[in-house]
């Protein structure tokens, strides 16, 4: 490249400009990469709260792991339940999945189907599926829930289970 023609095009104000903007556009994707670094949820960091009697039968202990967030849709959450503790009835309006740590699970579905899972056992709810789980009556149960966000939703709460519907359930389970 001649001394003229490479002073005519470093030298042009167009080429400034685009050299500037593509300087601007690599320095923004640098900044947003660093939002969206790698990063640790100390334990705890985020609290837990006991399990609403509104919303629960019998005594639950809720742990937040970690929250949704713009490149993940769904938080996360380590659920424990005490024998005989037992979630409402509720939905997902984008699913959930329970990965069950510790006991056993017993979950319902508005269908009339119980399962059981126990220890090591995945469980996975689909979209806006009216269920409920909790431990037995024989033995608690942990859980941790991933579960999807949808316009900012991640559960609707109904009706809690009856202790009719919950016998009626361990039975079916056995």
């Amino acid at each position: 490249m001649n001394g003229a023609f490479r002073s005519a095009l470093f030298g042009s104000a167009v080429l400034r400009s685009v050299i500037a903007a593509g300087a601007i556009v690599l320095s923004l994707a640098n900044v947003a990469n660093a939002k969206e670094a790698q990063e640790i949820v100390k334990a705890g960091s985020l609290g837990g709260f006991v399990g609403d009697d509104k919303i629960f039968t019998g005594k639950v202990k809720v742990t937040k792991l970690f929250n949704d967030a713009p490149y993940r849709p769904f938080g996360g959450g380590l659920v424990e339940f005490e024998r005989g503790a037992r979630s409402a009835w509720h939905t997902h309006p984008a699913g959930q999945t329970l990965i069950v740590t510790k006991g056993v699970i017993i979950t319902g579905t508005e269908q009339g189907d119980v399962q059981i899972a126990r220890e090591g056992d995945t469980i996975l709810c689909p979209p806006n599926l009216k269920h409920w789980h909790g431990a037995t009556d024989k033995q608690s149960g942990a859980h941790i829930a991933l579960t999807g966000v949808k316009a900012g939703n991640n559960v609707n709460w109904l009706e809690k289970v009856s202790d009719e519907e919950y016998k009626t359930a361990l039975k079916k389970a056995k």
